[in-house]
């Protein structure tokens, strides 16, 4: 049960109101998410999955872009996910935000066009990084795609000289030790590469597509 244990996004439940206030300005992700979502092309008449959607910006961002999409959001958190519903209501957006876990995803086969995860891998163990992975290749359809930002194999000196202390962090020394290429490769994905660096190098957005 130990592997199973549930952190929330900001490690500590009573944090989880303040998510939106403490990461969309001071650490710049905002900026990321719209840089990411440029790359996705045009999503329109897609069904997408956001793997770890949190309190939904990055879903609500797509939705508004993309009027068109079928866009579900999925959380193992239910308190984030009461924020995220209560945002897209106030938006007048209708995106639909689920419960349920990356590496047991509750979804058919081949059921969605994309699949997207922002910064939740970190969370998991590598073991649960590995079937989420391979989740969700199950649930893309043939040619469907994979986008995601999370922590990566730092690059440039101050990047490589602040991993060691960020390695007692979470479970995040396996994204640091460039364990992502690998596990999205051995899952089945084709065509990953890494789209932009951020953060000293540190975090980087991806991509891949299934066979």
């Amino acid at each position: 049960m130990a592997n199973r244990k549930y952190i929330p996004a900001l490690s500590m439940k009573w944090l989880t109101p303040f998510y939106d206030s403490l990461v969309e300005g001071p650490m710049s992700f905002a900026r990321i998410r719209r840089e990411l979502l440029a790359g996705m092309g045009d999503l329109n008449g897609k069904r997408i999955l956001d793997v770890g959607s949190g309190t939904g910006t990055m879903s609500m961002l797509i939705k508004q872009a993309y009027p068109g999409v079928d866009m579900v959001g999925l959380d193992g958190d239910p308190q984030i996910l009461e924020i995220a519903r209560s945002k897209a209501k106030e938006l007048g957006l209708e995106i639909r935000f689920e419960q349920g876990m990356s590496f047991a995803l509750p979804y058919p086969d081949a059921s969605f066009d994309v699949v997207m995860t922002s910064m939740m891998l970190h969370h998991l163990t590598k073991e649960d990084k590995q079937k989420t992975a391979r989740e969700m290749v199950r649930v893309l359809r043939p040619g469907g795609k994979l986008y995601g930002v999370d922590f990566a194999e730092p690059r440039g000196f101050l990047g490589k000289a602040i991993r060691p202390i960020a390695r007692h962090f979470e479970r995040v020394a396996d994204n640091l030790d460039g364990f992502l290429p690998v596990m999205f490769r051995q899952a089945g994905f084709k065509d990953y590469a890494e789209i932009s660096r951020y953060w000293f190098g540190g975090v980087a957005t991806f991509q891949g597509s299934k066979s």
